[in-house]
Formats: structure tokens, sequence, C-alpha cells
């Protein structure tokens, strides 16, 4: 997650420094390639942690996520026209991929339970959650200005999990799993100006916590701001 951050960190500023400057250009990248960065929030769902064994659970929370990606970005070149088999189009008109890396934090969820020999304590469960992530992300135009969004990649979560019992502090317990789960994807995203979107996607992670009493399938619906170089 450190080194997440601090490649978000400088990617942000590079950021920053490019679109002052006017472009990617002066770093070596095509001209046709802009360089991202975002911020989202919404709600998160932990699809699962509720079950037959736990009572008065909450499995949804608030949510949020930074990111920053490449992609191909045909609006530098808007007189580009491509051969295709549906005949001539212009470049913007056509999908383009990209590549984004991002942190979410998915919240938490809670629910009462049992423990103790024959389960005659009553317990708390408390489950929190994030991840780092890297995922292709295909675009494609829908609009002049709107745009579908598809990703697919890899999440890397961290779980951190505790069971707390009143009546025996003796059977408390912490816990934290980590891994590696696939990411999907789907959303829109409508460009309010050259250089500023607003997007909407879902995201989900699946299998988080997998062979622990805190399994679940994670999700985000989100709605943030990109801000890209020209």
């Amino acid at each position: 997650m450190k080194i997440l951050l601090s490649c978000s960190i400088a990617g942000l500023a590079l950021l920053a420094n490019s679109v002052y400057a006017g472009g990617m250009e002066g770093y070596g990248v095509p001209s046709n390639i802009s360089l991202y960065g975002g911020l989202s929030a919404g709600m998160s769902n932990h699809d699962g942690a509720c079950d037959a064994t736990t009572t008065d659970c909450e499995d949804s929370d608030s949510g949020h996520k930074a990111f920053v990606g490449l992609r191909a970005d045909p609006s530098r070149n808007p007189n580009e026209f491509w051969a295709t088999p549906a005949g001539v189009m212009p470049a913007t008109a056509l999908p383009t991929m990209g590549v984004e890396l991002g942190y979410m934090e998915l919240g938490e969820n809670t629910a009462q339970g049992k423990a103790g020999r024959a389960g005659i304590y009553d317990s708390e469960l408390q489950s929190e959650l994030s991840a780092s992530y890297v995922a292709g992300v295909g675009y494609v135009p829908v609009a002049p200005r709107t745009e579908l969004i598809g990703k697919v990649g890899a999440a890397f979560w961290k779980q951190n999990g505790s069971k707390t019992v009143a009546e025996d502090s003796e059977l408390d317990t912490t816990s934290t799993n980590s891994g590696v789960s696939m990411l999907l994807g789907a959303g829109a995203q409508v460009k309010l100006n050259p250089n500023l979107s607003l997007r909407g996607e879902y995201e989900h992670i699946m299998g988080t916590a997998a062979d622990t009493d805190y399994e679940a399938d994670a999700g985000l619906l989100s709605v943030g701001a990109v801000f890209s170089t020209f």
C-alpha cells in the first residue's frame, strides 16, 4: 500500500506539472497518451458477510478511492481517421484502452454472533476492508462527451477482523487477512471540459478473506472527478 500511495503521489505531481506544461510530450510520452488522476466516493458493500449464524448484521458502509492512470486519448488528434471493417471512422469514435492504479477504502461490516462453549455468550463481529488494485480499462464512446467504461484487473486486499465478547474478554480475537482477487468494474464517464470529467462506476472484488469468518465479495458504487492532461 505504501508503494501504491507513493506512486499515486508521484503520478499526481507529474500530472499537475504536465497540465501546466501543456502535455506529456516532454517526458517522452506519445502525444495521444494522457495521464489522469481522480477521487471518488460512494457506498461499499460486503456481499456474503451476513450469514445464518449472525444477527443484526450491517454489510454496507461508505467508501472512497483515489486513482491514477494512463490512457490512449484520441481527442488529442481530432482530425485523425481510421479504416475499420465498418468503414473509415474518426479516431474519437473508436474504443480506446488504458491502465489504472488505485487504492480503495471499502468500509466495514458489523454483526452480532455467539461465542463460548455451546454459544452461550453474545459476541460482536467487525470487519474492515481495503484494497489496492491494478486494472486495464476500456473506453467506448457513446456520445460526443460520454463514454462507457469497462475494467478488469487484480485487487490486493487487506481485511482486519475482530470478535468482542463482553461477558468473557478471554474469548476476544483479532485477525488480519490479505490476498489477491479479481476486480471487475463498469461505469460511464462524461467530459466536462478538456481536463475535467465526471465518472460513475461500480467495482466488484471477488472472494476477499476466503475460508474465514469474514469471507465476502466486496463492491464499491462511487461517483467522482477525473483530472487529466491535455
